[in-house]
């Protein structure tokens, strides 16, 4: 047998990297930063414990890598969004929609997206990381997106950084209410059509809620 070439090599370090990136989440998901553990994650992702610590030297380093690869998915999925030709507000009301139907859809990710906050004392020291600069960045496509809106008479006139902190606030605020009814739901067992139905309905409240922030007069 051949031995692998450099190219293969590479490509096999990120096929793991990737495995083991995504059984964090889910591993994360379940019991926060400080109950997981590199042996929970290895069992996910089906590897040995020790391949682990092959690719990450601690959980620390796991995490931090994870982080910044989750949030610098986010960054980029917001900037393109928001560049999208068309009416502004269209935007906004397809981007919370898309980031409810996650939370039903991806619970895991949309589960580290609103707990992470909370952790990343862990991760990282104040001189590393700075959550509003990161929320400031993040916010940004958002708030010219609102810029740009109020040009075209789509969006209400305000203080578009505000308004987009607001719109934020009210969808973030209702993936958190729609995880807890999803969970609620599935406990109860009521039938699957059921379900449906009562989550669409509160994915239009928090979406309807959202949008009531720019809606224009």
């Amino acid at each position: 047998m051949s031995p692998r070439t450099k190219e293969q090599n590479e490509e096999i370090r990120k096929q793991r990297t990737q495995e083991i990136l995504q059984a964090a989440i889910l591993v994360y998901a379940e019991k926060g930063y400080a109950a997981s553990e590199i042996g929970d994650i290895a069992e996910r992702a089906g590897l040995a414990r020790g391949l682990v610590y092959h690719y990450f030297k601690n959980k620390q380093t796991l995490f931090r890598e994870l982080y910044t690869y989750m949030m610098e998915g986010t960054n980029r999925f917001t900037k393109s969004h928001f560049e999208q030709e068309g009416s502004a507000f269209d935007l906004f009301h397809t981007y919370a929609r898309l980031v409810c139907n996650q939370v039903l859809e991806k619970p895991a990710i949309s589960r580290f997206y609103m707990r992470i906050s909370l952790d990343v004392h862990y991760l990282f020291t104040p001189e590393e990381f700075s959550p509003f600069d990161w929320m400031k960045g993040f916010m940004r496509p958002m708030t010219e997106a609102i810029e740009k809106g109020m040009s075209q008479q789509s969006i209400r006139q305000g203080d578009a950084s505000l308004m987009a902190a607001q719109f934020w606030g009210g969808v973030s605020q209702g993936m958190n209410y729609l995880d807890r009814l999803q969970q609620e739901l599935l406990s109860q067992e009521i039938p699957v059509q059921e379900q449906r139905e009562r989550l669409e309905a509160a994915i239009k409240q928090v979406v309807d809620s959202a949008l009531a922030i720019i809606r224009p007069a």
